[in-house]
């Protein structure tokens, strides 16, 4: 297994600027300050809140074959992304990770970590990990635990699929009231981490289209993506070609997966479809999550890579 790639910009490529302009651009930042944490709010791209209330009418969708999407969950990687947000340049740290377990070969522990940083973790200071017990084969999750530390509140949620009686069952240690059992719409439920590493085991020919359900906090989004175009992008590895992927359908509507060009990934156009950027528009601007280092269970992504 490689360790780790990581890219760290050499401090003597710096360019040499006086004190106070770094000053005066600080000075600056304070004062603009007040106004911009007024209009951020994090809810534009966060699930918070209790489960769906109204009655969705689900259309009929053919489930994902495992066969096809299987590719995209191997154990033993990494992937860490740096997020930013406006002015807030290194807002958060976002990571995505995979583990075999000593039960099956089939099944596979997806965890997840976000913290803010910096002065974002000043403004909206939040630790969120998530773990989740994935079925390889059968391309959907058996279990998911989410704990979430903010300013505000903390939660603890466990969600259980029974597939036998076509039910899942969530338990809110913080919050017993909203403890619920639901009829699934589709039997191949994914979180949002695992979501993104089933795309990697897609056929992402141009145009074409892939659905998957998320359960997200005792709510079900029914997305359905497609591969727009493959795009030339520039990364922390050099120039790459990558799939850019978008949901063109969402229902109901995802704080994530929005359609109409709200949203989007891009995917290595290789043959080990790395997650490279995913991006979601929000009210004032853009929010980004950017490949920062990564471990592949084989070889490395940046021999591939251009100059």
């Amino acid at each position: 297994m490689m360790p780790p790639i990581s890219y760290n910009a050499s401090s003597n490529n710096r360019s040499l600027r006086p004190r106070s302009v770094y000053g005066f651009l600080i000075f600056i930042g304070v004062l603009t300050m007040p106004t911009l944490t007024a209009k951020i709010d994090l809810g534009e791209i966060r699930d918070d809140g209790p489960g769906q209330t109204q009655i969705i009418v689900w259309p009929e969708r053919d489930v994902p074959d495992p066969a096809r999407t299987a590719n995209g969950f191997k154990p033993g990687e990494k992937f860490q992304f740096r997020g930013q947000w406006g002015i807030l340049r290194k807002a958060a740290l976002l990571t995505i990770s995979t583990e075999a377990t000593e039960a099956k070969d089939t099944l596979l522990l997806v965890k997840t970590n976000v913290q803010t940083l910096g002065l974002a973790k000043t403004l909206f200071p939040i630790l969120f990990q998530g773990q989740t017990l994935l079925h390889t084969e059968e391309g959907r999750i058996l279990n998911s635990r989410v704990t979430e530390i903010n300013r505000s509140k903390e939660t603890d949620v466990k969600t259980t699929f029974d597939y036998e009686t076509g039910k899942m069952i969530l338990v809110d240690k913080t919050r017993p009231d909203r403890n619920m059992s639901k009829s699934l719409p589709y039997p191949v439920p994914l979180d949002y981490a695992s979501a993104v590493l089933q795309v990697r085991g897609w056929d992402l020919a141009q145009d074409s289209r892939h659905s998957f359900l998320i359960s997200s906090k005792g709510k079900f989004y029914l997305i359905e993506m497609q591969t727009k175009e493959i795009e030339t992008i520039q990364t922390k590895f050099g120039k790459l070609e990558a799939f850019r992927i978008e949901p063109t359908f969402a229902l109901p509507q995802s704080k994530l997966f929005r359609e109409g060009g709200k949203m989007s990934i891009w995917i290595s156009a290789d043959e080990r479809r790395i997650p490279l950027r995913m991006d979601f528009k929000i009210s004032i601007g853009t929010a980004s999550l950017r490949l920062e280092n990564f471990t592949l269970s084989d070889k490395a992504l940046v021999a591939q890579s251009q100059p």
